[in-house]
């Protein structure tokens, strides 16, 4: 029996986290792996960067864009 694949994300593409410590945020996918995806979250740190982070793909959902 084939394992589903993930739908293939771009760079740029929002998705939305629905597990972990960003739950609930938006998030720019970076680049796209096999078992993950990088981000970059729609928040800014207290320094005024943005937190980046790595994600499984059973932690984030697309964002419908």
């Amino acid at each position: 029996m084939a394992e589903q694949e993930e739908p293939l994300l771009n760079s740029g593409d929002t998705v939305e986290v629905v597990a972990g410590e960003y739950k609930g945020k938006k998030a720019k996918v970076i680049s796209a792996y096999t078992n993950s995806i990088s981000v970059e979250l729609d928040m800014k740190e207290e320094d005024g960067s943005k937190p980046r982070t790595v994600l499984k793909h059973s932690e984030y959902k697309t964002a419908g864009n």
